[in-house]
Parts: structure tokens; C-alpha cells; sequence
């Protein structure tokens, strides 16, 4: 695993541990672009990214991430990985993604993550029923 991406997973950690939005943000370029399940997120740089992880963060009471397989090549890392955790109203959840980290050197350009949301949304959804 090179450097960027180590200290991205260090500060995932610190945010799933501590809700510590900060080491992340630092991680980011000034005009960083963030994309989640393949939706623009619509905004970028470093105020992009704090806004990204913050919502990111708010819908999960704990979380942990493990990551299966990582491959770094050229600027760009590919990390497969699982979360487990509760959501804010307490139900239980696990679901799997991957996560792409685009970098020019010692910042993440690009930052996409695809995953299954139905593992968690449809018990938001039955609280609210």
C-alpha cells in the first residue's frame, strides 16, 4: 500500500472512530472532485470534501471498515472493502464496496466510491414506517 493511501485509510479510521472529518480533508486537493455510487456529489476541493464525509458520517451511529483487496498502479489505488456498524436509529448493517483514489503525487484528485445501499437504506426506511 503506498503512503496516500495508507494515511487515507488511517484518517477513514480516525472518522469511523472519532467523527474527525479533518485528517481527510487535508488528504484532498483544492479542487478534489468526490463521487459517490456514481453520483456527482457537486461539490469539490477541500470545503467539498469536508461536506462529503461529514454527511458521509452522520448516518452511521459505529462503523468500521475492513479492506479486502487494495491495488495501486499508476495514480490511482482501487480499495475493496466491507463495512459493519448501526445506523443513527441502531439497526445493525454490513454492505460491501470499492472505493478509487486518483492522485498526482501526495493529494487525492479524485475520490469515487460504488457500493449496495439497500443494505442499509431499507432499514432506515422501515423505522420510518
Amino acid at each position: 500500500m503506498d503512503d496516500l493511501t495508507q494515511k487515507f485509510v488511517n484518517a477513514l479510521g480516525e472518522l469511523h472512530r472519532g467523527d474527525d472529518v479533518e485528517p481527510l480533508v487535508a488528504l484532498f486537493t483544492d479542487d478534489a472532485t468526490l463521487d459517490k455510487a456514481g453520483m456527482p456529489h457537486g461539490q469539490s476541493g477541500k470545503d467539498g470534501a469536508r461536506t462529503f464525509w461529514e454527511q458521509y458520517r452522520r448516518v452511521f451511529g459505529e462503523i468500521d471498515s475492513t479492506f479486502h483487496n487494495v491495488v495501486t498502479g499508476d495514480g490511482i489505488t482501487f480499495l475493496e472493502w466491507t463495512s459493519t456498524g448501526t445506523l443513527t436509529n441502531g439497526s445493525a448493517f454490513s454492505y460491501d464496496g470499492v472505493s478509487v483514489l486518483e492522485s498526482g503525487g501526495e493529494e487525492i484528485e479524485a475520490f469515487r466510491t460504488f457500493y449496495d445501499t439497500a443494505a442499509f437504506l431499507e432499514k432506515q426506511s422501515a423505522i420510518r414506517s
